[in-house]
């Protein structure tokens, strides 16, 4: 119930579903001749574009970025990689009926098997199942495969319970705890390495940031599609507004019992 609750008041506080919601209740009000209804629609038709812009959506992604901007992942440091989950796209029809991983946890995987390569450190695959059909294979069966398979990179733990972010964190510090791993390198984008390394922290894991998916600005010069409306853009507004939105409701959250909230 808790989990459903999250989920409908994510699609109403974060782009498009707010930008949606005024629209609406702005046309009725305003057919109903309320003389709100004209403000309240502009505002929602704000709300609409905006976060499709990259002149907005950049910005909002540097304000969570900036202090990874010049990170030297500390590869000598680190015993082990730890990947977090990204979320899945159940049941595509080009992939025979399976889940298959969404782009932002591949972006993760490229990035953890780089490391590998680079480092020779043992990876550790974290993600159980949200949003998946009771009986379908959880995210870290999803990931490992893909890491075996498709870039040749061996999974050595897989941490197949996890539910959201901090549970990642404390489910793969029980994974580990017999092993030799005291320190990791926690890998997935930079707009949600902040708030997963204050769960590590939580959880009593040493770690490590390993970021990758930048998206806040990159010192280009503007093009005009950057003024323009963009999926990609809002997207990233999305993104970034959820990892503040987290971030202001973890006060909260920590007075609750524990739910299902995938990263």
């Amino acid at each position: 119930m808790l989990a459903t609750l999250q989920t409908i008041a994510e699609h109403l506080l974060l782009p498009p579903g707010l930008g949606i919601a005024l629209t609406l209740v702005g046309v009725a009000f305003w057919r109903a001749d309320w003389r709100g209804g004209r403000p309240l629609l502009a505002v929602g038709l704000l709300a609409l574009v905006l976060p499709s812009l990259n002149i907005v959506a950049q910005p909002l992604a540097h304000s969570i970025e900036r202090d990874l901007r010049d990170t030297v992942i500390a590869v000598g440091r680190a015993d082990a990689i730890v990947v977090l989950g990204g979320g899945r796209w159940p049941g595509r029809g080009e992939d025979g009926g399976r889940d298959a991983l969404n782009p932002r946890t591949h972006e993760r995987l490229r990035h953890a098997a780089l490391l590998h390569r680079d480092t020779g450190l043992p990876i550790l695959v974290s993600g159980g199942r949200p949003g998946a059909l009771p009986g379908r294979r959880s995210e870290a069966e999803l990931m490992a495969a893909t890491l075996q398979t498709d870039l040749g990179v061996p999974v050595r733990w897989l941490e197949n319970t996890s539910r959201n972010t901090c549970e990642n964190a404390t489910h793969t510090r029980q994974r580990l705890q017999h092993s030799d791993v005291e320190r990791v390198l926690v890998v997935t984008q930079a707009l949600h390495l902040p708030r997963a390394l204050a769960c590590f922290e939580r959880a009593g894991l040493a770690a490590e940031p390993a970021p990758t998916g930048f998206r806040g600005p990159t010192g280009d010069p503007r093009r005009v599609e950057d003024f323009l409306p963009r999926l990609d853009a809002l997207e990233t507004s999305r993104f970034a507004l959820r990892e503040w939105l987290a971030r202001l409701a973890r006060p909260l959250r920590d007075r609750l019992p524990e739910r299902g909230d995938p990263a």
